[in-house]
């Protein structure tokens, strides 16, 4: 039976994955490489430590992972600060619904605590979730299901009773993990992401209705 929704961040709520693949290529760039484009799409979902650990060795950056981190971060802010930080389609009317019919619901995310307090509260929505959970909380990032454990034990919510949304081959994976059905949510406009391990895939939030979500289990 449902009893709880666990909703990732970068991708599922807020659009930021299209900016994090921007900057990203941009400072690789500054050092000569040049990669595929589908090269970032292995870590979609993953920590930013993990990600900067794993380029840094892969091509002997003379930056450390907290430094290529700052970079990115710099360089995100002063696109957000002319473009905005926009949340995905009827991605905020899903989340006022699951609420008002009643459901705990938690974000799960591989992005730092102060990253996930940002977004929701520039989105107006933080009321809505019991609890947050960020890769900083975890010894392990996605696709190892750490983080949605311990958001399902913070709501006091069996894992085979929580819901997944995601939009990430190693978010889905840890969900997977946990033990957790999941709804992958194929970004029609960004990625080519494995969802197979997905519960159900959509392609628009206006899909996931509260009949859907149910059915699940």
């Amino acid at each position: 039976m449902l009893k709880a929704i666990i909703f990732d961040m970068d991708g599922v709520i807020a659009d930021t994955e299209p900016i994090y693949h921007i900057v990203t290529d941009d400072l690789l760039r500054e050092h000569g490489i040049i990669t595929a484009d589908d090269y970032q799409d292995q870590f979609i979902g993953v920590t930013s430590e993990f990600m900067w650990t794993t380029i840094v060795n892969e091509f002997h950056l003379p930056l450390t992972p907290e430094e290529c981190i700052r970079i990115i971060d710099k360089k995100r802010a002063e696109i957000e600060k002319t473009d905005g930080l926009h949340p995905l389609p009827n991605v905020i009317d899903l989340i006022k619904r699951l609420y008002d019919h009643g459901y705990p619901l938690a974000v799960a995310s591989s992005s730092p605590v102060s990253e996930i307090n940002r977004v929701t509260e520039h989105f107006g929505i933080q009321p809505y979730f019991r609890v947050f959970f960020s890769g900083e909380d975890c010894l392990h990032s996605k696709p190892d299901p750490e983080v949605f454990l311990k958001a399902a034990d913070a709501l006091q919510i069996q894992p085979d009773e929580c819901l997944v949304i995601e939009d990430s081959k190693n978010g889905l994976i840890a969900a997977k993990r946990a033990g957790m059905k999941s709804i992958g949510f194929a970004n029609p406009m960004f990625g080519n992401q494995d969802l197979s391990s997905a519960t159900a895939i959509v392609s628009s939030f206006k899909d996931v209705t509260i009949d859907l979500c149910q059915k699940l289990f």
